[in-house]
């Protein structure tokens, strides 16, 4: 299955989007699966903004020219509500063909109550309110209640703690960084700069990291995935305003757009150099390297034992030698490596729309970029790393709120950045063409909403199919009663 997965996936070029997403399956489990039908989805949709962004910057409109920015913006925002939206219906459909139900959330909600039932019946209230959890006294209301805000509490210092880190300590490093890079002369040197940044980056988000793990462990939730999905939030927070801030200083304090784009190219080609290197390169040298000590003791071993076999490393060893697909901030919560890749996407989906008016050629670097993406993951998953342990997943968690969120804020920073093209004096005068830019942010909202109401998050033959096997299920109880019933009476 490894070497068919190779053959027709990670080394097919022909149609680069296509995946077999039901052999991933099958091969590595749910949770690899999705990420990989959410990425191919993802690079399909970037052909859309791609060509348009292409035909806007080579094509010369003419007396339009100046409304292209206010028109891409507009297409910009529709297209990632409906690549969201769409994606939601895929995912469900794709839930349905593998069998997978996804649960309703009771349970989840089950298990903070039975803890809050534990410490009520064992440490608080008196004899008498110890009654069956299918009852609540006056006394366990209030415990569960006082229990209720107290993680609400911890939430909030933890978000607290992490925002105070990020204004006091981070804060000052972005900017010295973004001052660095404009006065450097040379643009080999900006690079090199921007490369010493993001390795200087990735040590103190490991910091950040190991900081946010311990929070989340002071903090109670239902279950597992509500524990990983606040770890997320918490780490992806730390990333934002280091992937942003410099951005947002060129974008809306120095009205540099020329600056501006430079520093949106530089950082989508260091980046990506820096990450092919690090998931694969390193990883794979690390490999060459264990399995050349591996096979120079063996040999050794054999020496010493007068034999004359040569040595050779079986599959089972040679799987054993490859690094771990794991995490970079390296911790139990997060069960593997995918919490990288998702923060990857994350990361490039902010920069191609919170900045789409001003480079909209930058939907065509990033959907380059991720056609390489999916064959080196793929490169990474079947030839370079230990293959992960497979995790069952009904969709791609947290990450699809972070999405969402940076839609929204996309539709403010776009606005934003026209509100500074189209006013380049900064007069801030609410002129007819300012005004049209506030009345364009409040359709963009409404279109938002709009579309995510318009299209429906699951589609009509899954909605179908449910009922069929609710029905089915009923019928099945039915029976199973009645047959009971039968038996009962008879004996």
């Amino acid at each position: 299955m490894r070497k068919e997965l190779l053959r027709n996936w990670a080394l097919k070029w022909k149609d680069v989007t296509s995946q077999p997403i039901d052999a991933i399956y099958t091969y590595f489990g749910a949770k690899v699966a999705i990420y990989f039908a959410f990425l191919g989805m993802y690079t399909q949709w970037l052909m859309f903004p791609a060509i348009l962004a292409i035909f806007f910057s080579f094509i010369n409109l003419g007396k339009f020219e100046p409304v292209v920015p206010l028109i891409f913006s507009f297409l910009v925002v529709v297209w990632a509500v409906l690549l969201l939206q769409f994606w939601k219906r895929k995912n469900a459909a794709i839930l349905t063909r593998w069998d997978i139900i996804i649960p309703n959330g009771e349970s989840c909600e089950m298990e903070f109550f039975n803890h809050v039932g534990k410490q009520t019946l064992s440490g608080e209230g008196t004899q008498k309110d110890r009654l069956p959890w299918t009852e609540v006294t006056k006394s366990q209301k209030q415990v569960i209640q006082k229990l209720e805000w107290l993680e609400q509490l911890k939430t909030f210092r933890n978000i607290v703690i992490v925002v105070t880190g990020i204004l006091c300590f981070q804060l000052p490093f972005e900017l010295t960084y973004v001052h660095l890079n404009e006065v450097l002369p040379y643009n080999i040197l900006k690079y090199a700069l921007t490369g010493l940044y993001l390795s200087a980056i990735r040590y103190f988000t490991k910091i950040g990291g190991k900081i946010a793990v311990k929070l989340t462990k002071t903090e109670h939730y239902s279950n597992m995935e509500a524990e990983s999905d606040s770890l997320i939030y918490k780490v992806f927070g730390i990333y934002f305003m280091q992937s942003y801030i410099g951005l947002f200083y060129h974008a809306l304090l120095h009205r540099d757009f020329g600056i501006l784009r430079q520093f949106l190219l530089e950082r989508l080609v260091v980046s990506e150099v820096m990450n092919l290197v690090m998931e694969n390169l390193v990883p794979y040298l690390s490999y060459r390297w264990a399995k050349h000590k591996a096979l120079r003791w063996e040999k050794e071993q054999t020496k010493l034992s007068k034999g004359s076999m040569k040595p050779q490393a079986s599959r089972t060893e040679k799987e054993y030698l490859k690094p771990s697909y794991a995490s970079s901030i390296g911790n139990n919560i997060l069960e593997d490596g995918l919490f990288d890749d998702f923060l990857e996407l994350a990361l490039q989906f902010g920069m191609v729309t919170m900045f789409a008016c001003s480079f909209p050629l930058v939907f065509a670097f990033i959907a380059v970029i991720n056609l390489i993406e999916i064959r080196s993951d793929s490169l990474k998953l079947l030839a370079i790393r230990r293959r992960p342990i497979p995790h069952i997943a009904s969709s791609i968690g947290a990450w699809l709120n972070i999405f969402q969120y940076i839609g929204v804020v996309a539709i403010c920073t776009n606005c934003a950045l026209l509100v500074c093209l189209y006013d380049q004096a900064g007069r801030w005068k609410i002129e007819p063409g300012l005004a049209a830019i506030l009345i364009v942010e409040h359709l963009l909202l409404l279109a938002k909403f709009g579309f995510s109401c318009f299209v429906p998050e699951e589609p009509a033959w899954v909605k179908a199919k449910r009922m069929k096997r609710a029905q089915v299920q009923d019928y099945c109880s039915l029976q199973l009663l009645r047959s009971l019933d039968a038996k009962r009476k008879t004996a």
